[in-house]
C-alpha cells in the first residue's frame, strides 16, 4: 500500500473485525437473524449493510479515481486531509436519531435466514479485498487530492472515505455488541 493513511485505515477495519467477530460467529442462524426490535436490523443484515457499504465506495471509486487522478497530481504538493471526524457521531448528536440508510444499503428482504455468518463475512472480506487492491497503488498525496461527490461526508478524499468506512464500521460494532449482551 502506496498510502500509509489508507493502510492505517485498512488495518482498523481488520482489528475492528477481529474483535467483534469471533463472538459472532458462534451466532446460530437464528441469533444472527433475529432483529432486537421492529425496525432495527438483525447482526446478519447489519454485516450485510457493511458489505454493501464497501461495495458502493468501490463503485464510486472506480468512477472518482480516474476522473480526478490527473488533477489529483497537479495539485499533489498541496495540503489535504488525512483523517476525518464520525460523521454519525456528529449527526446523532445534533439529530437525537441515527442517520438512516439509502435505500441501496439497505440489505435485502430475502437474504435473512439464508446466509451463514460465513456467507456474509465472505462477502464483506472479499469486497474489502477489492477496494485495497484498487487503491494500493495510489500514492498518499494523490489520494489526499481525489474527492468523493458526497456532500453527506462533506466531500471526503480516498484517505477520509476509507475512514469512514473503518468509523461506520464501528459505529455498527457497537450497535451490534450492545445487542448481543441485551440478548443474552
Amino acid at each position: 500500500m502506496k498510502s500509509e493513511s489508507i493502510e492505517f485505515h485498512f488495518n482498523t477495519l481488520e482489528q475492528q473485525r477481529e474483535i467483534l467477530f469471533p463472538t459472532v460467529e458462534s451466532l446460530t442462524m437464528n441469533q444472527l437473524w433475529e432483529r432486537p426490535s421492529d425496525g432495527k436490523w438483525s447482526i446478519g443484515e447489519s454485516i450485510y449493510h457493511l458489505y454493501l457499504m464497501m461495495k458502493v465506495l468501490r463503485v464510486a471509486a472506480v468512477i472518482t479515481i480516474p476522473c480526478t487522478k490527473l488533477y489529483a497530481k497537479s495539485v499533489r504538493r498541496k495540503l489535504y486531509a488525512t483523517s476525518i471526524h464520525d460523521i454519525y457521531q456528529e449527526y446523532g448528536n445534533k439529530r437525537k436519531k441515527s442517520m438512516k440508510a439509502p435505500f441501496v444499503l439497505n440489505p435485502p428482504n430475502n437474504i435473512r435466514l439464508n446466509l451463514t455468518f460465513d456467507d456474509v463475512n465472505a462477502l464483506l472480506v472479499n469486497e474489502t479485498r477489492r477496494v485495497k487492491k484498487l487503491v494500493e497503488e495510489i500514492d498518499e498525496d494523490i489520494a489526499g487530492h481525489i474527492i468523493f461527490l458526497d456532500p453527506v461526508a462533506n466531500y471526503p478524499n480516498l484517505i477520509q472515505a476509507i475512514q469512514l468506512l473503518a468509523i461506520h464500521e464501528a459505529h455498527h460494532f457497537r450497535i451490534m455488541k450492545r445487542d448481543l449482551e441485551e440478548s443474552k
